[in-house]
């Protein structure tokens, strides 16, 4: 659940409370709000039945901004609000706000929706320019101002050298500005790309959209269920499965640490997402690189929820299991010896920022009482959680292969000539942008059988589940940029390579 946020700012004694002391009385009264609070002046924040308030002082957040983030969210998973208002402090840099909720670990939670710049100084002017770039990097960052005074012409100037995009309103202007905080508009931009995708659809609709729809509700309907079965099991091992057990059992020998990674990804039905902390903690925890990159890879492609999906979505095909999980064990094993040579002098950033996989620990996810009920809650808030976030790559993912097929007819004719290494690359491109979640990626594949020889449908089941866009993302919150850009130009060669032989040969026999 992403709750939307107001931020409010401006020095001390402004009028940020008085501001949200108003909203709260006047139009908020009957929503549960949650108030941050990052600076305390002499107004008190007004109390209610569905009010209730943190506060975190300037050393707090100068000191461990991280530290409060973590509060923030766990508070916030907790007990959910349905709006949020963050009082800013008027003396830090908005850099720093930007650093706490909009990194990947607040930004799964909070949306914010608008910045208020709020002030009631006659002599704004040198305050801004006695504060310099701290006043600044808040006006810059706001949507709205709101001036106590009548008279603000030379105020709202003052902004508007800082921020032309910013609306000002004055206190005597309260209706028009509170229809500005409840207004949400669409740019003219967007606007103009509704009109065309409207126009677009208008006159491609009677052609194909009755078999479009029907080809999309096939897809999903095959899809969701492993969707629903993937997030569960990934859920159950994040809650009931600890770190330190895993970790543990990981052997420092190399061939041995390669061999184990690859029967723990076979049991462990991690997705791709859930590998990735489990990768971080393996890293932590001394086990060697190599093993513990080849575990990353090679989970999602071989374990069994993977497996049931791809023998449901190509009709027990046994040949397409094998050359998935065959080409899987080969491509994770032969990336993660590659770490044997040169390896990367660091790996794990010094203060790393916290990622949406990992909530509070390197791994496994902490009920809030060690209750049989409270964890089996837990795991189903993050199976909830889960599947909708991947549902909306799934979907995504759904929806391009259905426009492919009924827009692109020319190519259902295995390929359409297309020579067959560029319909492997093409094929692992696609994996990467889509981010299908890898126990129901089988289920989107198979609807382009038509479309690609199964030679180039591997390249989609094998690289996608190692690397796409939202794996990168979650690596960048914790790992060097050196090291994630070397995984993925190595396992996108590594995948290349081993895919177009394969494909090359004769895709071992394979027919569709």
């Amino acid at each position: 659940m992403v709750i939307p946020a107001w931020v409010v700012t401006g020095f001390l004694d402004s009028g940020k409370t008085t501001l949200i002391n108003r909203l709260i009385r006047e139009e908020l009264s009957e929503q549960e709000v949650l108030v941050i609070q990052f600076e305390r002046g002499d107004t008190p924040l007004a109390e209610g039945e569905g009010v209730r308030s943190l506060y975190y002082s300037k050393a707090e957040i100068e000191e461990s901004p991280y530290a409060v983030a973590d509060s923030i969210c766990e508070e916030i998973q907790k007990d959910p609000a349905e709006l949020i208002l963050i009082e800013w402090n008027g003396m830090e840099h908005f850099h720093r706000f930007e650093e706490m909720f909009l990194q990947f670990h607040l930004k799964s939670v909070i949306h914010v929706e608008k910045v208020i710049y709020v002030g009631d100084e006659k002599e704004l002017k040198h305050k801004i320019a006695d504060s310099g770039l701290i006043s600044m990097s808040q006006i810059a960052a706001g949507n709205l101002a709101y001036l106590r005074e009548e008279n603000a012409e030379l105020s709202a100037r003052e902004l508007f050298q800082v921020n032309p995009d910013i609306h000002v309103f004055t206190e005597g202007k309260w209706d028009r500005f509170k229809k500005k905080m409840f207004q949400y508009e669409v740019k003219s931009q967007i606007w103009l790309l509704l009109v065309a995708a409207a126009a677009i659809f208008y006159l491609t609709a009677n052609s194909f959209l009755g078999s479009f729809i029907t080809l999309f509700l096939g897809v999903f309907l095959q899809a969701l269920p492993f969707l629903v079965i993937g997030v569960l099991l990934s859920s159950a091992i994040q809650v009931y499965v600890s770190a330190d057990w895993i970790r543990s059992k990981f052997p420092k020998n190399v061939v041995l640490g390669q061999l184990f990674a690859i029967v723990a990804g076979f049991f462990l039905p991690v997705c791709d997402c859930a590998s990735i902390p489990v990768f971080k903690g393996l890293v932590k925890k001394g086990v060697p690189l190599s093993a513990a990159v080849t575990f990353m890879l090679v989970s999602p492609v071989i374990n069994p929820v993977v497996i049931l999906s791809t023998w449901y979505a190509f009709n027990g095909n046994l040949k397409i299991i094998a050359a998935r999980c065959g080409l899987g064990i080969l491509c994770a094993v032969l990336t993660g010896l590659t770490y044997l040579v040169h390896p990367p002098e660091t790996v794990l950033l010094t203060d790393p920022v916290m990622q949406a996989g990992e909530t509070y620990g390197d791994y496994e996810i902490k009920a809030l009482k060690d209750t049989r009920m409270s964890r089996f809650y837990q795991m189903m808030g993050h199976a909830q959680n889960e599947f909708f976030k991947v549902g909306t790559y799934l979907l995504t993912g759904i929806f391009v292969s259905t426009v492919l097929q009924e827009v692109w007819p020319s190519m259902t004719r295995s390929g359409a000539g297309i020579p067959i290494l560029a319909s492997v690359a093409f094929m692992m491109a696609m994996a990467f942008i889509l981010s299908l979640c890898s126990s129901s990626d089988a289920v989107v594949a198979r609807t382009m059988a038509g479309v690609f020889p199964a030679g180039a449908l591997m390249g989609f089941l094998v690289f996608g589940p190692m690397i796409d866009l939202k794996n990168g993302a979650m690596l960048l919150g914790g790992f060097e940029k050196k090291f994630i850009v070397r995984l993925f130009v190595t396992t996108f060669l590594i995948c290349f390579g081993a895919v177009g032989v394969f494909a090359l040969l004769g895709s071992g026999g394979i027919r569709i």
